[in-house]
């Protein structure tokens, strides 16, 4: 049976009649009891007996209307369904970021997001930047959050903003009103600074020998937030991306731009092949908004390039 033989042997069942299922359906008459021919047909067996002129369901019928009305149910849900989704309002966006950028921007744009689409569940992957870009590049995550590069032929990357790699001090620090700190400022200062792995913390130790500095790097963290809280804890200077500070700022901390200048760019990347889905476009348009608005009231040179 299909879903048309279907569809009427419902309404007949619901109404008890031919005439009234037609009226119903807004067909004929001759066309519902046609189609009721075809339905017993495709069943094999006979779905209602005439008696006095009125219809009564078999054993047979009265089994199967639960299951029909079921499968009716269903195909309403996969119709609101796929409104839903084309109007960009159900689904499931996966987001893989940075920890620095999602506590930054993520956050904020997910809560903004949320309230208006609390039908669309969203999932946030913390990661070291190679594994966003994996994780983008499989088509594990929709897009991805990074400021650092990503050498992966199977993404696509779209510059949003940039910044430079900064110094992070106590307010009361005396290196505190540079304007800027280099390698000899900072030798007899405890440093923390990235592991060598990263660009920033493979950035910095190429300054430091280049300056002549022979000298390790102090305390070794993997996180912007982990370097902020040694150095409000009096641990050290930290050289780490300004844009969790930016979005977080601390009192106690001040940043002066490291030289010789680390570029960063922060930029939205798309696995190459992968379409986006509308709900996933509508969280990354709310996503450059926050970063847009933060950024605009930066302390840092934070420029944007988006064009």
């Amino acid at each position: 049976m299909n879903a048309h033989q279907l569809e009427v042997f419902e309404a007949i069942m619901r109404t008890g009649s031919v005439s009234e299922a037609a009226r119903t359906l807004d067909v004929s008459q001759p066309a519902v009891s046609k189609t009721l021919r075809l339905a017993e047909e495709a069943a094999g067996f006979v779905l209602f007996r005439r008696v006095r002129g009125r219809l009564y369901p078999s054993p047979e019928a009265e089994t199967l209307l639960p299951q029909v009305e079921q499968l009716r149910n269903e195909m309403n849900a996969i119709s609101l369904l796929i409104q839903r989704l084309r109007d960009g309002h159900a689904g499931h966006v996966t987001v893989a970021s940075a920890a620095s950028l999602a506590h930054a921007f993520l956050t904020p744009a997910i809560a903004q997001f949320s309230r208006a689409n609390q039908d669309i569940r969203i999932e946030v992957q913390m990661l070291p930047t190679h594994q966003v870009a994996e994780r983008v590049a499989h088509s594990h995550a929709d897009f991805g959050l990074v400021h650092e590069p990503t050498d992966n032929p199977y993404i696509d990357g779209e510059n949003i903003c940039q910044a430079e790699a900064v110094c992070f001090m106590p307010r009361d620090h005396p290196l505190a009103s540079r304007r800027s700190v280099g390698p000899r400022d900072l030798q007899a200062q405890p440093l923390l600074c990235y592991r060598d792995d990263t660009a920033i913390g493979r950035l910095v130790r190429k300054a430091l020998a280049d300056a002549g500095q022979r000298r390790e790097i102090d305390m070794v963290v993997n996180q912007s937030e982990q370097a902020l809280d040694l150095v409000e804890a009096g641990c050290g200077l930290a050289i780490s991306e300004p844009f969790l500070h930016v979005a977080r700022p601390r009192a106690s901390i001040v940043g002066v731009p490291f030289r010789p200048a680390i570029p960063l760019r922060l930029r939205i990347i798309r696995a190459r092949e992968r379409p986006r889905s509308r709900a996933a476009a509508q969280l990354e348009r709310v996503v450059r908004a926050v970063i847009a608005k933060t950024t605009r009231r930066s302390p840092f040179l934070i420029k944007d390039i988006q064009r």
